[in-house]
Parts: C-alpha cells; sequence; structure tokens
C-alpha cells in the first residue's frame, strides 16, 4: 500500500514563473519522483509571491492540512529553498516534532525525526544560504539605490508632481499635477487653508492620489508640503541629498510653508548608530527595546537601553549599560562552540549542492537577456510601425514607456543576480566560519556585523528588566560549548542547556 504525501511548489519571481524552474516543471518532477517512490499524492499546494510578500496563504493551509490528517507523513518539495522563505517558516514546518517525512527532491535528501545530526545541520545551514541569499540581494539593489541618491538622482518612483523619465533615469515635473502641487505650497504659504479645506480644494482642482485617484488624505497633504523634493532636494534612508532634478517650487516658498505648519525646515538627519537597537524586545510588556545617551557631570557619555513602554504598562523599566548588555551578548556567543572537523564536512558538502545553485541562477540570467532582447525586437517592430502608419504616435508611445520600464526592471534584476553571484555560494561556509570564531572576533566588530551576528544565531531575544533571555536560532541551537566532533556525528542528545 503506499504511503500518502503532499505535494508543495512555489515561485519568488516573474523569471521564474517564465523558466524551468516554473510551478508546471516542478509540479511535474514532484510527480514523478512520488510514482517512482510509491507515494500518494492526495493534497498540492502552490504558491507564486516573494519572501517580502505578507502572508503565504499555501504554505499555511498545508501545515493546517496536514495537522487535520495525522495519517500524511510526507511532504515533496523541489528543494530547501522553494520550502522556505524565512525562519519563521523553518521554525513553523518542525517536521521533527510533527513526525514529518521531508522529501528535498532535487538535493537527494529525506529527512525525519531519526536522521543524522549532520543532516540536520547542513539542511539548517542551507535555510542560512537560502535566506541570506534573498538578503543579499536586496542589499544590492539597495546599494544601487544609494549610489543613484549619492549621483542627486531620486532613486525610487517619483513622488506626486513628477513622472520618471526612462531614458535618463530622473524625474521630471509632471505637466498635469506639478502646477497643482505649486498651488498647494502657495495656498498654505497664505495662511488661510487648512490641511483639510487645502485637500478638499486641489481634489476639486484635479489633484489625485497617485494609486486609489481619489482625494488625498491629510497626512499625505502633509507629507507632500514637507518633502524637500519639491525645492531641489531630497532625503534617502535619513540623508538629505541635492538633487539634480527640476525643482517645482523654491527654497523660499518651502520654507514659508513649514512656518505656517509649525515645522523645523531643515533635513532630517541621520540618528547616531547604536548596536543592538532593533534586536530584542520587553519581555514584560512586549513593547520595543530603545537606546539613549546620558552625559555624566564629568562630560562623558554613556549609553543606556530601556524599555520604550510604549503601552504604559511596564513593570521593569530599568536602564542597562550598554557595556553590561554587551557582556550578557558575549556570555550568548562564547556558548556556541562549533568543532573544526565539523566546519570541514559541512563546507565541502554545501560546495557541493552550490553547483546546482550555479546551474540555476545561470539559467535565471540568461531568460533575462533573452526576455530584454525580445523586448528591444518589439521596440524595433513598433518604431517600423509607427514609421508606416500602421500605428499612431500615442500607442506607439505608450508601448514604447511600458515596454522600457520591463527593461529597467530586468537590468535591476540582473544587476543583483551578477552581484550576489559569487558571495552566494560561499555565504553558508562563511557563516560558519564566523561561527566558530564568533567569540574571538565579537569585541572588535562594527555596531552593524554585531547586529546582523545577533541575528543570525538568536530568536527574539528579550530583555527582562536587565536580563537577556534568548533562544538560539536552528542549527546553531545543536552546539554548545565542549560539544565534540563525535557527539555531534553520532546524533547522540544535542539540545543545549537553558539560557542561564
Amino acid at each position: 500500500m503506499s504511503h500518502k504525501a503532499v505535494l508543495y511548489v512555489r515561485v519568488s519571481s516573474k523569471e521564474q514563473e517564465e523558466s524551468g524552474f516554473s510551478i508546471p516543471a516542478q509540479r511535474k518532477l514532484l510527480q514523478g519522483y512520488a510514482l517512482d517512490h510509491g507515494l500518494s499524492v492526495v493534497a498540492q499546494f502552490e504558491e507564486a509571491e516573494t519572501a517580502k510578500t505578507a502572508g503565504r496563504a499555501a504554505f499555511n493551509k498545508m501545515l493546517k492540512f496536514l495537522a487535520d490528517n495525522p495519517g500524511i507523513r510526507h511532504i515533496l518539495v523541489e528543494k530547501t529553498d522553494r520550502l522556505y522563505r524565512n525562519f519563521s517558516d523553518y521554525s513553523a514546518l518542525n517536521f521533527e516534532a510533527m513526525g514529518l517525512n521531508v522529501h528535498l527532491v532535487k538535493e537527494g535528501e529525506v529527512l525525519h525525526r531519526d536522521s543524522r545530526s549532520h543532516q540536520k545541520f547542513i539542511h539548517g545551514i542551507k535555510v542560512l544560504m537560502a535566506k541570506n541569499y534573498s538578503d543579499n540581494l536586496s542589499e544590492e539593489v539597495r546599494k544601487g539605490h544609494t549610489q543613484k541618491a549619492e549621483e542627486g538622482e531620486w532613486p525610487s518612483c517619483a513622488p506626486i508632481g513628477y513622472v520618471n523619465q526612462l531614458h535618463d533615469h530622473i524625474i521630471v515635473p509632471d505637466t498635469h499635477t506639478a502646477p497643482l502641487i505649486r498651488l498647494a505650497f502657495e495656498l498654505m504659504a497664505s495662511g488661510g487653508y487648512s490641511l483639510a479645506k487645502l485637500k478638499r480644494h486641489l481634489y476639486n482642482k484635479g489633484l489625485r492620489s497617485q494609486r486609489a485617484k481619489t482625494e488625498l488624505g491629510k497626512s499625505a497633504m502633509q507629507r507632500i508640503l514637507t518633502n524637500p523634493i519639491y525645492y531641489g532636494g531630497f532625503i534617502w534612508n535619513g540623508k538629505y541629498y541635492k538633487g539634480k532634478h527640476t525643482p517645482i517650487i523654491d527654497k523660499i516658498l518651502f520654507d514659508r510653508v513649514q512656518a505656517v505648519l509649525g515645522l523645523n525646515s531643515k533635513p532630517g538627519l541621520t540618528k547616531r548608530e547604536f548596536a543592538y537597537t532593533g534586536l530584542m524586545t520587553c519581555a514584560v510588556c512586549g513593547c520595543a527595546i530603545t537606546a539613549e545617551e546620558h552625559r555624566k557631570p564629568s562630560g562623558k557619555i554613556y549609553v543606556y537601553y530601556r524599555c520604550t513602554n510604549g503601552r504604559g504598562l511596564c513593570k521593569k523599566l530599568v536602564y542597562l549599560s550598554e557595556g553590561k548588555l554587551e557582556n550578557q551578548f558575549k556570555r550568548v556567543i562564547e556558548r556556541i562552540s562549533i568543532p573544526l572537523e565539523i566546519v570541514e564536512l559541512t563546507r565541502h558538502s554545501l560546495l557541493q549542492s552550490s553547483k546546482q545553485e550555479q546551474e540555476i541562477q545561470a539559467a535565471s540570467i540568461a531568460k533575462l537577456h533573452a526576455r530584454y532582447a525580445r523586448i528591444q525586437r518589439l521596440l524595433g517592430a513598433a518604431y517600423e510601425d509607427k514609421l508606416e502608419g500602421k500605428i499612431d504616435a500615442e500607442l506607439w508611445e505608450a508601448k514604447t514607456a511600458e515596454w522600457k520600464r520591463e527593461q529597467a526592471d530586468i537590468q535591476a534584476q540582473l544587476n543583483g543576480l551578477k552581484a550576489a553571484d559569487t558571495s552566494y555560494m560561499l555565504e553558508g561556509v562563511r557563516l560558519l566560519e564566523l561561527a566558530q570564531r564568533a567569540a574571538e572576533l565579537f569585541p572588535g566588530m562594527s555596531c552593524d556585523d554585531k547586529r546582523q551576528l545577533l541575528k543570525t544565531i538568536l530568536l527574539n531575544p528579550k530583555l527582562d528588566g536587565a536580563t537577556l533571555q534568548y533562544e538560539y536560532k536552528k542549527p546553531f541551537s545543536m552546539f554548545e560549548k565542549g560539544l565534540s566532533f563525535e557527539k555531534w556525528r553520532d546524533g547522540r542528545d544535542l539540545n543545549p542547556r537553558p539560557p542561564a
């Protein structure tokens, strides 16, 4: 009698949908695998979304289906990064506790509660690799945006009042909305308009929100009136830049409006960087942990961390010095000790599996190049049709703009894939080596590197007054001080002691 199984497939980008890694291709592979291994597929779950998309409907439905049908114990999936988008997915699908067999078909691996320790560990590292690859792509896009900002070019979609000009990648005033934006500043500067009255007046004049095409809200109206982009500057990631674009108003009019609104017209400044902000929440009330500087009478500055007490309910509002908090984080890191033999064994396995990832990446790049070339041919054919009078100028301009936008999107994806190419393949090895030497390297790391390391190894750290509470993420939860290679290899009890 065949065993029952569910099938899960996912694509995370448009080029994957159109390539050999599409949902139909994954489905065909998994159905063939089920047939060859005597598995009966009783349900299929399909998803087409990215790690940035809110929610994950099919994945959650699969988990519920498996919980409601305890007789089904097999999940078929193409490979690790098709199953998990992030660490939350990794934690939610606890195959050991649920008694599931996870078949990673392209990797030739079946994971279950009795799998050897090294199999589970390498699986966990592959999850880290997939997550960090996604982060790497995002980082490359952010770097590109920052470079564009430093050159004086607005790096995103044009704000209301402007349109993106594709041939030179800058924003230019929109002939319809730019005069209305200028009118908004002039009317507010007169002192005779509230935000509510101004937005209604501009709606009657024809100003609409960019997406919904409805009347602007009061907060949207205020964002327009306080945005330096309209006098020729702009703020990107907290830093002010002088733009190359054509201003809609001058700085004098902008400052008059800020005076009417009672606001400071100076561009926002980047805040001081703290090493451990954005990492922790309060164990008592659930609010965020923030950092602040205190100056002593001697003039020396100290950094303290505390609960924001945003709900007004915290009963342990303690000011913890950065030095004492860092000492606790040091002890957390010192408890992780990965033997060199494990690093070498895992390195070999990861480098082998990376060959397949290189093939997938090369295929994605080739597919993007083919799409770009196809669009270029369409542009040429459309221009010939315009010259011969087969299409009118209005249709030609609309289609040309649409195709060039798609080409710009393709080029951005290509840049990200190429930039992330080599770093992705060695990411798992780098993480292992970093974790092995973390205690040694931690004191000399930059604030950003410390934060990234702690985010990599810790799961939702909290402060209970002045005491750090934490759990290690998988697979780092398998290690503790003194764990030998032999014990790890043999798969004996690997659960670390509870945090002190």
